[in-house]
């Protein structure tokens, strides 16, 4: 039985050195790109045709096994505003943002949230620092 609770004791250290190291799930479950990227398309899928409770569940397990990865993010987030739960879109948003460095794409969906959850100053914000990182001189 110790040898057992020695084992447990094993996995659990290297499970947290993993995590301390940046390691996602998909890292220490050792799930290959490939099949994230079929994941992925199934949840695009569903999103695409208007299925948005099967495509949540979808693109909510891609975010839990690889949370570096922004087009999850983006996608969970799309789905939080499709559902009209604004706060939750916009926080996933910040966090796709960061992770994205330059793409504001992010930042103009939070300004759309922001316009529904009726802060138009916030809104006006994130609209403005798109505008001031567009490479678009029309």
């Amino acid at each position: 039985m110790s040898l057992n609770i020695t084992e447990n004791e094993s996995i659990s250290t290297a499970v947290i050195d993993a995590i301390n190291s940046g390691a996602t799930l998909k890292d220490i479950n050792a799930i290959p790109d490939d099949m994230m990227d079929d994941i992925y398309s199934y949840a695009y899928d569903f999103y695409n045709k208007g299925r948005i409770e099967e495509a949540e569940v979808f693109f909510r397990f891609l975010c839990i096994y690889d949370f570096y990865n922004v087009d999850y993010i983006m996608g969970l987030a799309a789905i939080y505003q499709i559902k009209e739960q604004f706060q939750q879109a916009a926080d996933l948003y910040a966090v796709a943002f960061a992770l994205g460095k330059n793409d504001y794409t992010p930042v103009f969906h939070t300004g759309q949230c922001q316009l529904r959850l009726k802060a138009p100053l916030k809104a006006k914000e994130c609209f403005e620092l798109v505008i001031q990182h567009s490479n678009d001189e029309n």
